[in-house]
């Protein structure tokens, strides 16, 4: 190897090194752009409905983005100071909360000694108090780092609009752009391949929206009637961790449970059989024909993805595993399996010509892309 091939080669690598640690940098900026696609996915088909009533393309994008934030005003004015006061309530009231527990404590003793025999050791009130005491200091010293957060996710969710304004305006020819990358015989499958992805990650938004809004719906309308104390903060808690795949509505159900137990026992149990029966319509009908239109895969995978999601990502790579997982196999299925099973087909052929061959009909949105990218015109 020559002096100029070693410098050359040695040039290659410190540029790509750099690049990957300007990849690494930039995490976070590229978490936010795949977050601003994945809403504008689900967004285009209002738009497009928009626009069939002759309303100019912007400014459709700008009414469906505009719609969709005064829904999350609306819904946060009705459901967080409630929620908020709620949770306040908790933890300034400590001696109501320990007397609660240890009145809890008491009932489970007196449960253990008659049916089992045995003395349990269990916390005394005042050590109840001083811990959930000391549990409300710790959580005061940290709203200075939450409100810091809040900026920073506040920050994200601008560049999400903004992003996903632009992402809705520019999608065609940024596609067009892209395809020109392909040869010109590759062009079409892979406007396919978008359109697809696109349509996915959409449908998936859409169905695990109207999920968690069901399950919050259900959970607190049946504990208003169950007259359970702060049914709107258990609602709202069960059904928004329903958004995180196949974990959180546990995590909030369990979460419900608990601050209901504060309540009463009775509370707890009617908001834990409450969120059971709930879970039961939402993981055996509502949740598995969300999965099967929109990501199309086996639950196994699903898991994998979701946990290697969380662990690289915490909460943010899980609820883009899911997604992500979804485009990696339609990827695979138009680039290996599809072409595979197709070369293994037998095929009758007579006169010169393939009897069982079809030609490939690309879908009306590859035909739109293939147009723009077509040098003539």
């Amino acid at each position: 190897m020559t002096a100029q091939q070693t410098f050359r080669n040695t040039l290659v690598v410190i540029a790509t090194a750099a690049a990957a640690y300007g990849l690494y940098l930039s995490y976070r900026m590229f978490v936010v752009l795949l977050l601003a696609i994945i809403v504008a996915s689900a967004l285009r088909p209002a738009v497009l409905l928009i626009q069939r009533a002759r309303v100019p393309e912007g400014l459709a994008v700008l009414i469906t983005y505009v719609t969709l934030g005064l829904t999350i005003l609306i819904i946060g004015y009705i459901v967080l100071p409630p929620a908020i006061q709620n949770f306040a309530n908790y933890f300034q009231d400590t001696s109501s909360v320990a007397k609660s527990l240890s009145s809890l404590e008491t009932q489970l003793q007196d449960f253990v000694t008659v049916h089992g025999g045995t003395q349990l050791a269990l916390p005394t009130e005042e050590s109840i108090s001083h811990s959930i005491s000391t549990l409300r200091d710790q959580i005061s010293a940290s709203i200075p780092g939450f409100a810091g957060e809040f900026g920073g996710l506040l920050t994200d969710f601008v560049l999400v609009v903004v992003m996903g304004v632009y992402w809705l305006t520019a999608r065609d020819q940024a596609i067009g752009f892209v395809l020109q990358l392909f040869p010109m015989g590759r062009r079409e499958i892979w406007g396919t391949i978008f359109s697809e992805i696109e349509t996915a990650l959409g449908a998936y938004v859409r169905g695990i929206t109207l999920v968690s809004f069901f399950v919050g719906v259900a959970n607190f309308v049946i504990l208003t009637i169950f007259r359970v104390p702060n049914a709107l903060t258990l609602g709202f808690l069960i059904g928004f961790t329903t958004a995180i795949p196949l974990v959180g509505g546990y995590i909030g159900g369990f979460g419900a449970t608990l601050l209901a137990l504060l309540s009463s026992p009775l509370s707890a149990l009617i908001t834990f059989l409450t969120f059971a029966g709930v879970a039961q319509i939402e993981n055996h009908i509502l949740t598995p024909r969300v999965m099967s239109r929109s990501v199309g895969l086996n639950p196994i995978l699903v898991i994998m993805f979701l946990l290697i999601g969380a662990t690289i990502g915490g909460v943010v790579g899980a609820l883009l595993a899911v997604p992500l997982a979804s485009a990696v196999f339609i990827l695979l299925r138009h680039l290996f399996i599809e072409p595979r099973q197709q070369a293994t087909e037998p095929q009758r052929v007579q006169g010169g010509f393939l009897l069982d061959a079809k030609p490939l009909q690309p879908e009306p949105e590859a035909q739109r892309i293939a147009l723009i990218t077509d040098p003539r015109g």
